[in-house]
């Protein structure tokens, strides 16, 4: 799978880049593929870290989507259960990062 999505990267990032509202269909779509599959253990945080890490979907797009309640796409309460330590870990990553910001621009 990641070895398929690699050589997709820059086919994928051209479309959804600094468009976070295809992004987040794209965290709805995987959303959706996992209930009907019936959330196969590990599979939709798999998918998250990829994405995270490849740089496609944004970090606010990520925590957009924890937010979101939207009836349109089932099984959000099971994809928040595969994925909410990971969610976490990334909210907090961003806090400190700015954190890191703010502290940085007083210096100068």
């Amino acid at each position: 799978e990641n070895e398929y999505l690699k050589k997709y990267k820059g086919v994928i990032r051209t479309f959804v880049h600094e468009k976070p509202s295809l992004q987040l269909i794209i965290l709805y779509s995987l959303q959706t593929y996992c209930f009907a599959l019936g959330f196969p253990k590990g599979m939709l945080l798999k998918w998250f870290v990829f994405l995270y890490d490849m740089e496609i979907v944004d970090e606010e797009v990520f925590l957009t989507w924890k937010e979101d309640i939207n009836d349109e796409y089932p099984g959000k309460g099971k994809a928040l259960f595969q994925v909410n330590n990971w969610l976490t870990w990334l909210e907090e990553a961003e806090e400190e990062e700015d954190e890191d910001d703010e502290d940085g621009s007083e210096d100068i």
